[in-house]
């Protein structure tokens, strides 16, 4: 993995939102958020949990907002970023809650988002796969394949939830209630952004599995990558397969920011 270089200091007056969707993550929550903390204003949406991840959100110093019960990772991410929006972020970092990603890397992501503006930085894990279960390595690799056809350029790591989405492109896409709840919302997103011109650059960053209190993944492999290869394919039948699309998607080499695409 790159090196990190130095981060450069926020403009004045620039408002960064860190979204992290919540679902039973009373374990990992608090550290997390209260590393993010450094980075901007943290915005938890408990999607209808069953344990304290709440309370320990709310502990920790984040702004909490609460499903009453569980409506899928999409709908907590619509719900947190439309409230980001309305507070007026200029950048909206989105994360997990379970410990696989560090906060400390949100400076790289928000580097990556002004040097390369309308885009979304998508999190690359490239180094450290291996220690990824087979299944969900796999499964990821088959959701990248079908995504980066639909969005007409390669996505890199299409699953990663840590990412950075600068103002215009989530104003363009609300409102964000319409698109599916689940983790097809993040397929979704990336589609409808790509139409719109919106294209994704990968930032290098560790992939963490196995932490100290990390539980096992909602993420299940064939549920979860066959609803978003639905959504993928009903986007292409629409447009009859897109082969032009799927040209780009093959020959178009990946942009990337710190990372090695070798």
């Amino acid at each position: 993995m790159t090196a990190a270089k130095p981060a450069a200091k926020a403009p004045r007056g620039e408002r960064v939102a860190v979204v992290i969707p919540a679902h039973d993550e009373a374990a990992t929550i608090g550290p997390i958020v209260a590393a993010a903390r450094a980075y901007g204003t943290v915005i938890i949406c408990d999607d209808g949990s069953r344990d304290a991840t709440a309370a320990a959100a709310r502990a920790a110093g984040a702004r909490v907002l609460r499903h009453p019960f569980c409506l899928g990772k999409g709908a907590a991410l619509a719900t947190a970023m439309s409230w980001a929006l309305g507070e007026g972020a200029d950048f909206v970092i989105t994360l997990d809650a379970d410990g696989q990603h560090r906060p400390e890397d949100i400076p790289r992501f928000l580097t990556a988002a002004r040097k390369h503006p309308h885009h979304i930085v998508i999190g690359w894990r490239c180094h450290g796969r291996e220690a990824q279960p087979r299944a969900r390595r796999l499964a990821n690799r088959f959701a990248d394949f079908w995504i980066s056809w639909a969005a007409a350029h390669p996505v890199a790591d299409s699953q990663c939830g840590f990412r950075c989405y600068p103002r215009p492109v989530l104003e363009h896409l609300v409102p964000l209630w319409r698109w599916p709840r689940g983790f097809a919302f993040e397929t979704a997103l990336l589609i409808a952004a790509a139409r719109a011109g919106f294209r994704t650059v990968a930032l290098d960053i560790a992939a963490i599995y196995g932490g100290s209190g990390q539980r096992a993944s909602h993420f299940r492999p064939v549920r979860d990558v066959a609803r978003i290869v639905l959504v993928v394919a009903l986007f292409l039948l629409s447009r009859g397969l897109a082969p032009r699309a799927l040209w780009r998607a093959l020959t178009l080499p990946m942009e990337c920011f710190e990372c090695d695409p070798s």
